[in-house]
């Protein structure tokens, strides 16, 4: 029988693999408004998986440089901070989240692809509306499902249950899942990201991505998370059997974005097309 309780799944969570000590340090770093180039270069110097990915990266097609990169500070000198971040970020999570997901419907590969669907979405979204702090959006939006690897098996071993309350009683999978479970892939994702030592603001924004009304207070980045994620469940990519299932977009959070569902389909082409190229960085079939 498997065990669901709080404790039970919080002990789960401590279980789990960590984010790599080098992107949890530049997460950190480029959040800081004061951090430097060669703040950043420090940190990835000393990790040579890291570098070796990162210039491997830097160096493929889809960037086009019209020369070899050679070091991780022309890398970033020519990329970037915010790319950086995003490249390493990436990479390190591609094997967690390409994991299929049994209990969410998801084969291999698609909470990867969705959530990088999600996380180019919310750049998108970031360029268009400039909010504090862009930089942590793409990262949010990467991890924004983070709670799908840690619920997987305990979601397929009440799968029946929840479905009975979405068919039967028209909630959104999500309500289903708290109800049967006690708690949702969303509160499980934040405890994660903190016991990763993450931002609050991604903490945040996985806690409240499907809820952000749920907050005393507007966060401008959290309903970006939101809206991202409803886009990248409108391009379908990545999507599962019960991703959309009564799934709907707060409507106060598009009027305080001033989006509507235009905005939102234009992102999702432009992102699906982006989702090509990254198809290929990735090495992703």
């Amino acid at each position: 029988m498997i065990a669901r309780t709080l404790e039970q799944i919080v002990e789960r969570v401590t279980e789990m693999p960590r984010l790599p000590d080098t992107a949890s340090r530049l997460i950190q770093v480029i959040n800081n408004p004061a951090s430097s180039v060669e703040q950043i270069v420090d940190i990835i110097r000393y990790d040579p998986t890291v570098t070796a990915d990162l210039l491997r990266l830097c160096n493929s097609a889809y960037f086009g440089l019209v020369r070899r990169v050679r070091s991780i500070d022309e890398a970033t000198r020519l990329l970037g901070t915010a790319k950086v971040l995003q490249l390493v970020i990436s990479g390190t999570m591609q094997v967690t989240l390409a994991r299929p997901q049994r209990g969410y419907g998801l084969a291999p590969g698609a909470l990867w692809e969705h959530s990088v669907t999600v996380a180019l979405a919310c750049q998108s979204l970031a360029q268009r509306y400039a909010p504090p702090e862009a930089a942590v959006l793409f990262t949010a939006g990467l991890l924004h499902d983070l709670g799908k690897v840690v619920l997987s098996e305990y979601v397929a071993a009440e799968y029946g249950e929840i479905m009975e309350r979405v068919q039967g009683q028209n909630a959104s999978f999500l309500d289903a899942e708290r109800e049967v479970l006690g708690f949702t892939h969303a509160e499980i994702g934040a405890r994660l990201a903190h016991t990763w030592s993450l931002p609050d603001t991604i903490v945040r924004c996985i806690r409240h991505h499907h809820d952000p009304d749920a907050l005393g207070t507007p966060d401008q980045l959290v309903d970006i998370v939101h809206l991202a994620d409803a886009i990248g469940l409108l391009t379908g990519v990545g999507c599962g059997e019960v991703d959309g299932l009564a799934y709907a977009v707060q409507p106060a959070v598009l009027e305080r974005c001033g989006a509507n569902l235009g905005v939102l389909e234009q992102v999702g082409v432009d992102v699906v097309l982006e989702l090509k190229a990254v198809r290929g960085l990735f090495r992703m079939s």
